[in-house]
């Protein structure tokens, strides 16, 4: 990551990336064409967005935090914490309120998923407590494989996947993701990749936007067949990425201060529900939804830099 033009561009980039990132989700919107045409692509851009997030951790240091027993223990609490146990209290409340099976799936779909690969480059650019971040999500997404098709499995929910299949998908996506990541370190160096932070930070806000384009293939055509019902689904996904948000960094900052309490609502509110989406029969309202929750993820860094996002102001 020798100097140069592109350096400098992604540097602009990483600079202004809440900007790109709001600016760039209406671009995507517009260009429905490219969105068809990377949609087989979505698996390898999962692990991609994923690898980018990688390239940047000291995986023996993250390591060495996850199988140290008091740390590893903390973290696993987290992860069984954020992913079926809340997968579980989702559904339940969900079929307490009367909800039909299709919401029922989108529910268990968040609850089940990790949170987003770019968390930790989030927290490093709001000030959140990175090194959670990376840790709690890092842990989650390993555990994935294992831990989504249990929620499936727990929460006895028909979505018409064989869940042995599903863990082999998510965990090829994965394992993609480290080939990447540890690739890039490899090929680059942790030293380079660290002197040219705010550069990688424009990869990654890149990378995000690229990941975009094939989850709303088709969505348009969804939205227009079902207008109210696409309205509830992004009122859906605002709430359960915003209102968990908030409420997991307000049950949290007493316990653990202001900064771990805003990287654990970061986590909780912003899933990587595109797993599913990649390993999922074809679901209409899935597609809607899974594109609904980019908006808010999309809008986290412009909107929790604001002071009204602390609890504590």
């Amino acid at each position: 990551m020798k100097g140069g033009a592109g350096l400098r561009f992604l540097s602009l980039v990483g600079r202004h990336a809440s900007l790109v990132l709001l600016v760039g989700m209406g671009v995507v919107a517009l260009l429905p064409g490219v969105s068809a045409l990377l949609r087989p692509a979505l698996p390898a851009l999962v692990s991609l967005v994923l690898g980018l997030a990688i390239a940047r951790l000291d995986m023996g240091a993250v390591l060495r935090d996850i199988v140290d027993p008091k740390k590893g223990a903390r973290l696993l609490v987290l992860v069984f914490l954020f992913l079926p146990l809340t997968a579980l209290l989702l559904v339940v409340l969900a079929r307490l309120a009367g909800a039909g099976q299709g919401l029922v799936l989108l529910v268990l779909v968040f609850g089940a998923a990790p949170p987003i690969s770019s968390a930790a480059s989030l927290s490093l650019l709001l000030g959140y407590d990175a090194r959670t971040t990376l840790q709690v999500s890092l842990l989650a997404t390993i555990l994935a494989p294992f831990l989504g098709p249990m929620c499936f499995a727990l929460a006895s929910v028909d979505a018409d996947v064989d869940l042995f299949a599903m863990s082999i998908r998510i965990a090829a996506m994965i394992a993609g993701g480290f080939a990447i990541g540890l690739g890039l370190q490899r090929v680059i160096g942790k030293e380079m990749i660290g002197a040219h932070a705010m550069a990688f930070n424009g990869a990654v806000a890149l990378s995000m936007l690229l990941f975009l384009f094939p989850l709303l293939d088709g969505v348009s055509a969804n939205v227009v067949a079902a207008p109210l019902q696409s309205v509830g689904l992004l009122v859906l996904a605002l709430c359960l990425n915003f209102g968990g948000n908030l409420l997991v960094r307000r049950i949290a900052w007493p316990m653990s201060g202001p900064a771990t309490a805003e990287a654990l609502g970061l986590m909780f509110g912003n899933r990587n529900v595109s797993f599913y989406l990649a390993v999922l029969p074809f679901n209409p309202m899935l597609s809607v939804f899974v594109a609904a929750a980019q908006i808010p993820i999309y809008a986290t860094p412009a909107l929790f830099r604001a002071r009204w996002a602390r609890p504590g102001k």
